[in-house]
């Protein structure tokens, strides 16, 4: 019974995961000035920035957080549940009612519009408007990107689109072409920059789809989800698996590498198949444990999300939808009728962001891989940037399994010099850059990605993989976003 609640614990895991050095020699052939156009950063999946009652005096996060004690004490009180009514669902049951009280003000009506009141903090004006916020931003990941570039531009030039996640990206859509409006009426420019971080690609897509491309200049995907991920597709599809070398590779990385006794430990277990023992006995547990744990919490608190259904590839689409909705199709119309919405845009997006690009918006895309994702659904086994696959963040790569590469012999034009990424066939081969080992939005402030990103922005024409030598298509990174050469 503990190995049947380990693997519930980790299926609602899932639900909610959801540089450079400056090279003496190098030649810098860039042209690098800000010409005044505004810059919107559109953030990523933000699980805290999420208030039920937002901006009266009742609002409170969405997210409770998981206190230690009290997960440890449901676990237990799940287990004896199911050991002396002697059914799983019973068990399941004491844990879907404690991750629903945490987490379940996420949750979306069957149409997928909101299930409680639930807001945002809106910033519709200029950072200038807002000198209380300015002060309070850090230095990690997008907020990092804007405190710099507050710094480097002016906070009247930077503009920052906060949203809810959750809800139909059509509807947000709306709310950043009015931000774009107003930072075009403010700059007298005529277009704006968008920097477009995880979550916020698909966002990004939604807008171009709905309004096109005319007030957009250059769009940057960092870590984006626009091309959709595997982890969506297959858990809205119930493929929730453990791999062995996947597990390993992963909790080395995440927990193994700052703790000594930690990664000792790993390496045992790994090494003496304790690990696949007691792995190949949770995935015999998995297929009895998925119908309860999607029934009690995931199908309303995750599956009737509509941005989700926005990240499912094409081609589980049909399987995704059966999945979680078979049998009940009457019920979930709604939320059904916007992910084939969703899904028309998918497969007009390749030739959409191709057309924007000929008709002059610059597009990159910057991404990170070789680090593992989590291991515990059908395509975990790839390598990414700990959160989502490089694959898909890269628009389209082909990737070696992490741990391997492309093979002896593998030819590709656009082949990374480890061997693991061929970059031939993404969307924008030129203008897409790897980045071995680097975190996910790797904006912080200071950082040598973040200087990468802003030499991307002031570059006065199309910055390609060849413009600049401190830029090459592939580069190594550390923790700290300081990229090298291969």
């Amino acid at each position: 019974m503990k190995t049947r609640l380990l693997s519930v614990i980790l299926a609602l895991i899932i639900s909610v995961s959801g540089c450079l050095c400056i090279f003496a020699s190098a030649e810098d052939n860039t042209s690098s000035a800000y010409d005044g156009t505004p810059v919107i950063m559109i953030r990523g999946m933000d699980f805290e920035g999420l208030y039920v009652d937002e901006g009266t005096e009742n609002e409170r996060n969405c997210f409770k957080g998981i206190d230690a004690g009290q997960l440890i004490g449901t676990i237990f009180k799940a287990l004896f549940k199911g050991i002396f009514t002697n059914s799983t669902e019973k068990g399941v049951q004491v844990l879907a009612d404690y991750f629903n009280d945490v987490m379940g003000a996420m949750s979306c009506n069957p149409d997928g519009s909101s299930k409680y009141n639930v807001g945002v903090h809106e910033y519709p004006l200029s950072l200038a408007n807002y000198p209380d916020f300015v002060k309070s931003l850090g230095g990690n990941n997008e907020v990092g990107f804007m405190k710099t570039a507050v710094e480097k531009y002016g906070a009247e030039n930077v503009y920052y689109f906060n949203y809810d996640w959750r809800i139909d990206p059509y509807i947000n859509a709306e709310r950043l072409d009015k931000l774009i409006d107003q930072a075009i009426s403010d700059s007298g420019k005529d277009k704006v920059n968008l920097v477009c971080c995880s979550m916020g690609g698909i966002e990004a897509t939604s807008y171009i789809y709905k309004y096109g491309y005319s007030k957009l200049n250059k769009v940057l995907f960092v870590s984006s989800t626009f091309c959709g991920t595997h982890v969506t597709s297959d858990l809205l599809q119930g493929k929730v698996v453990i791999n062995a070398d996947n597990l390993y590779n992963y909790a080395n990385q995440m927990f193994g590498q700052g703790n000594k006794a930690l990664s000792v430990l790993l390496n045992v277990l790994y090494k003496t198949k304790i690990l696949n023992g007691l792995v190949n006995g949770v995935n015999k547990l998995v297929p009895k444990l998925i119908d309860p744990v999607y029934k009690l919490f995931l199908r309303d608190t995750y599956g009737s999300m509509p941005t989700v259904w926005a990240l499912v590839l094409p081609e589980d689409y049909d399987n995704a939808v059966k999945y979680m909705f078979g049998g009940e199709e009457d019920k979930y119309a709604g939320i059904i009728e916007l992910s084939k919405q969703y899904q028309e845009m998918q497969a007009k997006r390749n030739e959409m962001l191709l057309q924007a690009q000929e008709d002059g918006v610059y597009i990159a895309v910057i991404a990170g891989y070789d680090r593992a994702v989590t291991p515990l659904y059908t395509g975990g086994g790839g390598t990414g940037d700990n959160i989502l696959e490089a694959d898909r963040m890269l628009g389209g790569a082909t990737i070696a399994p992490l741990g391997t590469t492309l093979g002896e012999g593998y030819t590709g034009e656009r082949v990374s010099p480890d061997n693991i990424v061929d970059l031939s066939g993404v969307i924008f081969p030129e203008t897409t850059w790897a980045l071995k080992g680097c975190p996910h939005v790797p904006l912080n402030s200071g950082s040598d990605c973040s200087e990468f990103i802003f030499t991307i922005l002031e570059y006065d024409g199309r910055f390609t993989v060849d413009t600049d030598a401190r830029y090459p298509q592939f580069m190594k990174s550390s923790s700290a976003m300081n990229l090298e050469k291969f």
